[in-house]
Order: structure tokens, then C-alpha cells, then sequence
């Protein structure tokens, strides 16, 4: 179970406690500040990221440019950020799969993710959502892991590919439940709505953007998220954990990491410069309605949890077996 970072309302707090550093490091930075996206413009991980820099812009003056290295979901630019120049003038976007899951499951990423970053701060966080066709047998998303514990494999679940974190989402589940379901991976979300409208799987689990607009449109059912307590997005729906999975919960976050070796007082002023950002009303509501909420806190908090989520996720990928090929 990863570690709660504190909740925004704290990140005055710590931003006041971190001021020191921006004035250890005042001649920081010196030239302009490249962001490395490793996914293309325009994505969940790029629009935040652009609207991060313009705000912390505004609040400093410093000048951001965002480059995209998108490939191989997510590994090619976390692979190139890893090799930087440790000076703070080339940082980048991490997530929860190309950080804790790519590098247990897929042998050819080159990086190690506990090694070669330095923690800086979360960015925010959103679980997966779970949904099903609005006349499908099951009421809910209980009477579904009750139908795969009865008839192991006889539930299919579409997701938006293997190795996701929406696929290892369910891995953890079925471990979890001591039952198998059977993965069906797409390319393409809207394929895979399309089959879960029609009955061609049971539900489909991907972020809570992705399908949101679905549910709110009526074409299908939102059965549950998989935050360890209801999401303030969307408070009505259960979580995964309330049926009967105390404890349990998947969920992705986005984060600015850079190279191994980061000199203390950059990275202090990095993350008072980002929480102070993330305090703004305009960008707290910019991330919502992406789906997603802001997070902030302390570098050392933010370090536990990608030890948590690396340690948390190969076990999840060891026990069920999985390789790159699934």
C-alpha cells in the first residue's frame, strides 16, 4: 500500500518550510528549464505538464520548454532525462508505469528507477475506472468477482494494453481475490467501450478521463474506481476496496523527477516552486477536470513512494508471471 502524501491544503505549509532553499539557491537557474514529456503533445501527461511550467513561470519568471520524447509508454524520454546533465536545467514528467511497472516487466528499459532519478515532487494523481454496458447481468462490480471466483476465466475485462497500469490493476485484484480473470488488451479506448457496450467482455478499466465521459453521457455503467477511498471526482461511485478488498488500491500518478545526483538545494527549490504552483485554484481546477487531483508534499515523502509503488508492482508482475509478450 503506498504512502499518503499530505493533502493539498498542507502545501502552503511546505512550500513556507522550503523558502530557504529558494534563496540557497538564488542564482538557480541559469539558463532555461527543459521538461522532458516521453509522450506525445497533447496527452493526459503533456496538457498538465505545460500548464505546471506556465504557472510556476508566472510565479518566478524562470522560462520552461517542454520537449516530447514519446515511445515505448513512456521509456524513451525517462531513459534520455536519466542520462542529463545533474545541473536542474533538464527535469521530466514520470508516471506510475513508466517508473514502478515498465522497468519490472519489461527487460530492455536500461533504467533503474530508485537509482538514476532524484525524487523531486507528485504532480497528482488519478485512480482507474471500471465500467460495464448499462444491461449487463451484473449489478455491480461485487456480483462480477463473484462470478470469476465461482468460474475462474470465465470473466473477460478489456484494458488499454498489457503491461498498463490499468492491466496490473486487475493483476493485483485477481491475486488479491485468489481468482483469474482473463485480459483482453486493446489499442484503442474506443474499440473497447465499443465491446463492453456490446458484450464482447464484461468491463473495461482504464483512467478515469478516458471513460468518464461515458458514463456521464449514459452509454455505460461507471461500477468502480480503484483509489483506496472515494474519488472527490466522482464521490457516489464505490471503490474496488469496498467489495470486500480492504486495503486494495491501483492508483496513477504523474510527477516531476530528475537525473540521479541533483544538488540538494535545486531540488528544494524545484519542489517549493512546484507545491507554491500547485496551491493555485486555476491549475487545482485545470487538474480536476482532467480527472485527476493535486498532490504536492516533500521530496523524502514523494522518494517512499516510488519505493513503495517499484516494490508494490514487481510483485504484482512476479507472481502472476508476466512478461513483455503478454
Amino acid at each position: 500500500m503506498t504512502p499518503t502524501i499530505r493533502p493539498l491544503f498542507a502545501a502552503a505549509l511546505v512550500a513556507q518550510a522550503l523558502l530557504p532553499g529558494l534563496a540557497a539557491a538564488q542564482d538557480y537557474p541559469t539558463d532555461n528549464i527543459q521538461i522532458i514529456v516521453p509522450f506525445p503533445p497533447g496527452g493526459g501527461t503533456d496538457i498538465p505538464a505545460r500548464q505546471l511550467a506556465d504557472r510556476i513561470s508566472r510565479d518566478t519568471g524562470w522560462t520552461f520548454v517542454v520537449v516530447n520524447q514519446p515511445g515505448a509508454g513512456g521509456t524513451i524520454g525517462l531513459d534520455q532525462l536519466s542520462r542529463a546533465t545533474p545541473d536542474g536545467l533538464t527535469i521530466g514528467m514520470a508516471q506510475t508505469a513508466n517508473m514502478a511497472v515498465s522497468p519490472a516487466l519489461n527487460p530492455e528499459v536500461q533504467y533503474d528507477p530508485l537509482t538514476d532519478f532524484t525524487p523531486i515532487v507528485p504532480v497528482a494523481s488519478q485512480p482507474m475506472a471500471i465500467i460495464a454496458a448499462n444491461d449487463s447481468p451484473y449489478a455491480d462490480f461485487g456480483a462480477i468477482m463473484k462470478a470469476a471466483t465461482q468460474d475462474p476465466g470465465s470473466v473477460l475485462y478489456a484494458t488499454p494494453g498489457s503491461g498498463t497500469v490499468a492491466h496490473m490493476a486487475i493483476e493485483r485484484l485477481s491475486q488479491r481475490a485468489g481468482t483469474e480473470l482473463d485480459h483482453v488488451p486493446y489499442t484503442g479506448v474506443a474499440q473497447a467501450i465499443s465491446d463492453v457496450m456490446g458484450g464482447v467482455v464484461v468491463f473495461y478499466i482504464g483512467s478515469l478521463p478516458s471513460v468518464l465521459p461515458h458514463a456521464q453521457s449514459g452509454s455505460v455503467r461507471l461500477l468502480a474506481v480503484t483509489s483506496a477511498e472515494p474519488y472527490p471526482l466522482t464521490p457516489d461511485v464505490p471503490t474496488v476496496a469496498s467489495f470486500g478488498y480492504d486495503g486494495y488500491s491501483a492508483e496513477d500518478w504523474k510527477a516531476v523527477v530528475g537525473p540521479a545526483g541533483l544538488p540538494d538545494d535545486v531540488v528544494q527549490t524545484l519542489n517549493a516552486a512546484i507545491n507554491t504552483a500547485l496551491e493555485d485554484p486555476d491549475l487545482r481546477e485545470a487538474l480536476a477536470l482532467q480527472g485527476s487531483v493535486a498532490m504536492g508534499g516533500t521530496t523524502d515523502a514523494f522518494a517512499a513512494l516510488v519505493a513503495n509503488d517499484v516494490a508494490a508492482w514487481s510483485r504484482t508482475i512476479d507472481e502472476a508471471g508476466l512478461t513483455p509478450a503478454r
